[in-house]
């Protein structure tokens, strides 16, 4: 099937912007009923108010709710709840340019094992024991980045290979993964070891304000900064050799690509956990829906990405009576199928080397 025809690609200028206002409702919608869900019943006006007077820092709306309320709804859920578009997002974006370089619709951090590296690294640093909001992140950061260019300097040794790019990512995945379980294993206090076991499957229940700021200003740049380049991202379909023709610098591309996948990746990871499949998920229904043009893609895949977080952890949230599900197992749920769907559908990909 041809990426270029399928769906509603063919959606004018004016039902684009009309189906993103739809997101952006569906999406505020979403976010006050995820706010809503907990043991302590709230009122959706009384959310809004709250939020309203908080985000411009004056009464504008009289307190008319007990102090225990705002503190729930504005220190612990809201938190939570911008967290989880933030991730969506993120890894809906890191999704679309993995396929992109890859030019492989099966390709995303966690097959390039970007997401195994980042979470050796913030686990080393929660098992010795590093305090402080900016040691997990940048401890999850460090060895991302470092597994990223691992992967791409032998897949590009000689001559770039997105075949020998997605089986150095296996291969990195699995050694980063191996050392993430010894890690687990050796840890001494059972408590640490329990901790890290479900955070390792993707939860939001630890999202603050200080998390949320730096992984929201992380996710404003790299989509300015890859918004900047959709033209460039359309032509390097197409081929390396034809987009060196029309004047895209292929080796460039690729270190942004690169450097941005993994800040995104490593951040999401450090704060959240791994979350799987959501940058497989959502890039192939945008291309469905929109088209394989990246300026449209990009906007739809950041605002889908992010309603379909706040969905599956709403799910998490419920699907057990007094107990959360981890988000990873969610999405893992809803999108192995899909995944099995898309190796089954051969046609439905990129051409590659």
């Amino acid at each position: 099937m041809n990426d270029n025809k399928s769906g509603l690609i063919f959606l004018g200028k004016y039902r684009f912007k009309f189906l993103i206002l739809v997101l952006i409702f569906l999406l505020i919608f979403l976010s006050t009923v995820s706010v809503l869900i907990g043991s302590i019943s709230l009122n959706p006006l009384t959310i809004w108010k709250i939020v309203i007077n908080k985000i411009f820092s004056t009464d504008i709306f009289e307190k008319d709710w007990k102090k225990n309320i705002e503190i729930i709804v504005w220190n612990l859920r809201m938190p939570r709840v911008i967290m989880g578009i933030i991730v969506g997002a993120s890894l809906s974006l890191v999704g679309i340019l993995m396929q992109a370089l890859t030019k492989n619709t099966l390709a995303d951090p966690y097959i390039l094992g970007i997401s195994s590296g980042a979470s050796t690294g913030a686990i080393l640093v929660i098992i010795l024991g590093g305090a402080g909001l900016f040691s997990v992140p940048i401890g999850a950061f460090s060895l991302g980045i470092l597994t990223s260019f691992l992967v791409f300097y032998n897949s590009s040794r000689e001559s770039f290979s997105t075949s020998k790019l997605v089986l150095t990512g296996i291969a990195i995945s699995s050694f980063f993964s191996g050392l993430t379980t010894f890690l687990v294993v050796s840890a001494s206090k059972e408590n640490e070891v329990k901790s890290v076991l479900f955070w390792m499957t993707g939860s939001l229940s630890g999202s603050n304000w200080s998390t949320v700021s730096i992984s929201f200003v992380a996710l404003i740049i790299s989509s300015v900064i890859i918004y900047s380049m959709h033209k460039e991202l359309d032509i390097i379909m197409t081929g390396d050799e034809i987009a060196e023709t029309l004047g895209v610098n292929v080796a460039r591309l690729r270190l942004i690509i690169v450097i941005v996948s993994s800040l995104l990746t490593s951040f999401i990871v450090a704060n959240t956990g791994i979350i799987g499949f959501v940058g497989l998920v959502i890039p192939h229904i945008g291309r469905g829906i929109v088209g394989a043009k990246h300026k449209r893609l990009i906007i739809f895949s950041i605002l889908m990405g992010g309603i379909f977080l706040l969905i599956t952890d709403c799910i998490a949230r419920t699907v057990l009576k007094g107990q959360e599900v981890p988000i990873g197992v969610i999405t893992a749920i809803i999108g192995a199928p899909f995944f099995m769907w898309l190796i089954k559908k051969s046609s439905y990909s990129f051409g590659g080397n």
